[in-house]
C-alpha cells in the first residue's frame, strides 16, 4: 500500500453526556511523532490516543486534536471559597456606598483568584463512555488512512514510471555491455605491449594485468543486482504489499545509487557512461518522491 504523508480529516462525535470534536493533521517527518492538543490530556486520555494513533500510523508528525464538551454537570468539580467571598465583599462594601461608579458583580467576584475552581472530575467517563470515545478516535484515525491513501495512488503513477525508465536503462546497458568485450580486447593488447617493453617484464605481472582487466570490465554482477532491486521495487510499490514502503524504498534506492555508480566506474563506453548518469537522476527523482510517502 502507498499513503501519502500529508493528510487532513475533522470529524465530530456525539454522545449523550460529551460531544467529541477530532482534528487529525499528518505532515512531512521521518519518524512518528504525535502532538495531541486540546482538553483530551486534562481527561486523562491522552496516553491512550497516543497509543492508539501510534498503532495505527507509521511515520510522519501528526497533530492531534481533540476537545470534548461536556453535558454532564457531575463531570465537574466545583468549588467556591464562601469564606474568602464573603470576606472580599465586606471589604469593598464601604467603597461601593462612598463611589457608586464602584460596580461589583458575580463575574469580577469569581475570577477572582482562590474564590472559584472548575475542573474536570477525577474519572469523568464511564467504561461505555471510554469505549465510545476509542470507537469515534479508531473512526477519525482510519479516515486519515483513507485519504492519505487516497493522496498516495497521486504518487504511485511517477514512483512507477521512474522503475520502468530505470529497467529501460538497464537493458540498454547490458545490450551496450555485449560490445566490450572487443573495446576491452584492443585496450589490453595495448596494454600488454607497454609491459612487453619494459626491462623487468615478468609473467607474474602479466598474470595480474589480466585479473585488473577482467576484474574491471565485468559489470554482470552488477547488472544481476540491479535488476533484483527493481524488481524489489515494483513488488513494494503494488497495491498489494501490505505495508507502507516509504522508508524501504529510501534504503533500497541507496543500494540502487550504489550499483549504478559502480557500473559507471568500471565502463569503458561512454554511451554507457549517459545512461548511468540519467539511472541516477531517476533514482534521485524516487528519492524525493519518497519523502512524501508513509
Amino acid at each position: 500500500m502507498i499513503r501519502s504523508m500529508t493528510g487532513y480529516v475533522s470529524r465530530s462525535y456525539n454522545h449523550l453526556t460529551f460531544a467529541l470534536h477530532i482534528s487529525l493533521r499528518s505532515l512531512n517527518h521521518k519518524f512518528l511523532e504525535v502532538n495531541l492538543r486540546g482538553n483530551a490530556s486534562w481527561l486523562g486520555l491522552e496516553s491512550e490516543l497516543r497509543s492508539m494513533t501510534e498503532k495505527t500510523l507509521s511515520r510522519g508528525k501528526i497533530d492531534v486534536t481533540a476537545e470534548f464538551e461536556l453535558f454532564d454537570p457531575g463531570k465537574f468539580n466545583i468549588n467556591l471559597n464562601a469564606v474568602l467571598l464573603d470576606k472580599i465583599v465586606h471589604m469593598v462594601e464601604p467603597t461601593m456606598k462612598k463611589d457608586d461608579r464602584f460596580v461589583l458583580n458575580v463575574d469580577s467576584l469569581l475570577k477572582l483568584p482562590g474564590v472559584f475552581n472548575l475542573n474536570y472530575a477525577d474519572t469523568p467517563f464511564n467504561d461505555e463512555e471510554k469505549a465510545f470515545i476509542r470507537e469515534s478516535y479508531q473512526d477519525a484515525l482510519n479516515e486519515l488512512l483513507r485519504e492519505k491513501a487516497r493522496e498516495g495512488e497521486k504518487l504511485r503513477e511517477p514512483l512507477n514510471r521512474y522503475g520502468a525508465q530505470i529497467r529501460e536503462n538497464l537493458e540498454k546497458i547490458r545490450l551496450l555491455s555485449a560490445k566490450q568485450p572487443e573495446v576491452i580486447k584492443e585496450k589490453f593488447a595495448a596494454r600488454l605491449k607497454e609491459l612487453y617493453s619494459l626491462p623487468n617484464f615478468s609473467e607474474s605481472r602479466f598474470y595480474e594485468e589480466v585479473v585488473f582487466f577482467i576484474d574491471k570490465s565485468n559489470i554482470a554482477e552488477e547488472m544481476d543486482r540491479l535488476e533484483s532491486h527493481l524488481k524489489y521495487l515494483e513488488e513494494m510499490l503494488s497495491p498489494e504489499y501490505p505495508e507502507p514502503p516509504g522508508r524501504k524504498v529510501g534504503f533500497l534506492m541507496q543500494e540502487c545509487l550504489r550499483e549504478v555508480n559502480t557500473i559507471g566506474s568500471k565502463t569503458q563506453d561512454a554511451e554507457i557512461s549517459r545512461v548511468v548518469i540519467h539511472s541516477k537522476e531517476l533514482i534521485e527523482n524516487i528519492k524525493e518522491q519518497i519523502l512524501n510517502i508513509e
